[in-house]
């Protein structure tokens, strides 16, 4: 079966945007990534039901996020909105509001978008941010991640001030604050996923290396810290990143910069343990974002630094990875997204 992914990331050198490929799901092997919209640093994507790209970009001085129409396997431009200061590190789709999150990580804030049918952008909300923490990249807030919990609440990510924010968006044009989870100092909570079926959320902590375990309460919007678990050790060298989890929530996977690895860990049967199984080098520099195909035979995992792509077999019994290729040549890749 031939699975189509996105690939994305930055151009300052030879990146040119967006790319397109095929992946066999039968033998693994991906088809040459071909440019599908060239875009100034369309660092992360996300993809509607209906084929309708969102990206983040650059034009100038100004960022923000642009839409595409992909469903014909081309792309036709349907709306860009170039107003901010700087551009966001994350986007996520809301399809049951058709809401749009992006969390700009210099500028301290997350927006929230309304989506048209038409793939226009309609500003509902800002909300605004301040904090810091002690180290010296955590001068002042910055969210790096803004998505839903499973009762549909917004989660964001605070890596500058350590907190971990959930809010109450039925009224996307007011949202309200419901609770924020202060984590360990210094541990910049960056991206995290939640169990498919128990009440459990794992956060990848980028500055300490660290996994955080917490249950979350839909009563309360609480998280309370039950576990850690390190990602990498010798966490002044490293920078944890991606973090993924597999769709039977056995195994969870997380990417660290500088040790240059994907750790897997097995997931307790309550789902609130952690147990590392197994930890493997990514065959490149600098992994920092990475996916499992929709079959989950695979997991591909970009190296923004060497500039290519490494392919991973999967075994859905032991959660484990074994490479299968590495030396896919694609450009300062930071985001890999199958639809």
């Amino acid at each position: 079966m031939k699975e189509k992914v996105l690939f994305s990331g930055y151009t300052k050198k030879a990146g040119k945007g967006v790319y397109q490929a095929e992946l066999d799901s039968d033998t693994g092997k991906l088809s040459t990534p071909e440019t599908l919209v060239e875009l100034d640093s369309p660092t992360y994507i996300d993809v509607t039901n209906d084929l309708k790209l969102i990206a983040l970009a650059k034009s100038g001085d100004k960022g923000g996020i642009v839409t595409y129409d992909i469903s014909s396997g081309k792309a036709k431009l349907l709306d860009e909105d170039f107003s901010e200061d700087g551009s966001p590190s994350y986007v996520k789709f809301d399809a049951s509001r058709s809401l749009v999150f992006s969390a700009y990580f210099h500028l301290s804030k997350v927006t929230i978008d309304h989506l048209t049918a038409d793939g226009k952008i309609e500003r509902c909300s800002e909300i605004n941010f301040k904090g810091s923490g002690p180290r010296p990249e955590q001068d002042q807030s910055k969210p790096h991640y803004a998505a839903l919990t499973p009762d549909g609440k917004l989660i964001i990510c605070d890596y500058g001030a350590d907190r971990i924010y959930i809010y109450n968006i039925d009224d996307p044009k007011n949202p309200e604050l419901l609770n924020n989870y202060i984590a360990p100092s210094g541990y910049a909570p960056r991206h995290l996923v939640f169990h498919p079926t128990k009440p459990y959320v794992y956060v990848a902590c980028e500055l300490s290396s660290k996994v955080l375990v917490m249950e979350y309460s839909e009563e309360d919007s609480r998280l309370t810290l039950v576990d850690e678990m390190d990602a990498a050790k010798d966490e002044q060298k490293n920078t944890t990143a991606a973090i993924r989890i597999s769709k039977d929530g056995k195994y969870l996977y997380v990417s660290t910069r500088g040790a240059d690895t994907i750790a897997t860990f097995e997931i307790g049967s309550d789902g609130d343990r952690l147990k590392k199984i197994d930890t493997v080098k990514t065959k490149g520099n600098g992994p920092r974002d990475f996916e499992l195909d929709p079959s989950e035979k695979y997991l591909l995992v970009a190296n923004q630094d060497s500039d290519n792509l490494t392919i991973f077999t999967r075994s859905s019994k032991k959660g484990r990875l074994n490479i299968l290729e590495e030396n896919i040549s694609i450009p300062e890749c930071v985001c890999v997204h199958f639809i």
